[in-house]
């Protein structure tokens, strides 16, 4: 997975000198900074990789909120408010990126480790029409539904960490993601009511 064995050191991110921090509490907040990272980077470029489709860009812009979230660490000592800080700001991120484009959600990228070069014909067949399959089932929600949809299902957030996101109320999130899958559900019933 990207972003394994890349040291936040390496970034820059861990050396640089914090004006007014003891040597203690910047050892501490490297520290804090580190689980922070190894606990969430995972997540978030999933799930900007399922929004994206470009695994380069979806590294690219994990960097910045991760490099974002350095500047803000001593704000963010709640795993929760941390964890739905590092998915507010990629929202924000992926907003100033499609800002001016149409919209679109690009599920190719979905399967994690897949090697055309190496798939045989018949995986790769079975594989695109697998995503062309969720796509078509997942173009009824509504841009909101399809991000929170992503964020439970794609990078694994709990109800409460997208609600604290989203500013909305656990049980809102709940409701959405409830009548999101219903409204899967049904397109399934209707198109293929035999199966």
């Amino acid at each position: 997975m990207p972003g394994e064995g890349a040291s936040l050191a390496r970034l820059g991110m861990l050396t640089r000198p914090i004006a007014g921090v003891q040597p203690a509490d910047a050892v501490a907040r490297d520290e804090a900074f580190a689980v922070l990272y190894e606990r969430q980077f995972g997540r978030v470029y999933a799930y900007l990789r399922y929004r994206l489709g470009d695994e380069l860009l979806a590294e690219d812009m994990s960097a910045e909120v991760f490099a974002r979230a350095w500047g803000k660490l001593r704000n963010l000592d709640d795993p929760d408010r941390a964890t739905a800080w590092l998915f507010a700001t990629a929202r924000n991120l992926l907003a100033d990126h499609y800002r001016g484009r149409p919209g679109c959600l690009s599920l190719s990228a979905l399967p994690a480790g897949r090697h055309p070069a190496t798939d045989s014909p018949e995986a790769q067949l079975l594989t695109e029409e697998s995503l062309s399959f969720v796509s078509h089932c997942l173009t009824g929600l509504s841009e909101r539904e399809r991000e929170i949809v992503g964020l439970r299902f794609v990078a694994g957030l709990r109800n409460r960490e997208i609600a604290l996101a989203f500013g909305l109320s656990e049980g809102n999130v709940a409701k959405i993601i409830h009548r999101a899958l219903a409204k899967v559900r049904a397109r399934l019933r209707e198109e293929y009511p035999d199966g």
